[in-house]
């Protein structure tokens, strides 16, 4: 299931809760992480998680931050 958020601003939180060693620059680079609004009224999502070392947070990870 695809956690849908409020902001941008509220979901990059709850990954850099999740996983704090995360950079800006991970979470600003296309190649690695992308998030996305699909302006449907649903919300921003984890679109993409292709991190070297770091595996996609689960929705129940997000969830309980």
């Amino acid at each position: 299931m695809t956690g849908y958020y409020t902001t941008i601003n509220q979901l990059v939180t709850k990954i850099k809760k999740v996983h704090a060693s995360l950079s800006d620059d991970d979470l600003n680079n296309p190649k690695i992480i992308v998030m996305q609004n699909d302006l449907d009224g649903r919300g921003d999502y984890i679109k993409s998680w292709k991190h070297p070392s770091l595996a996609k947070p689960t929705q129940e990870q997000l969830d309980a931050v």
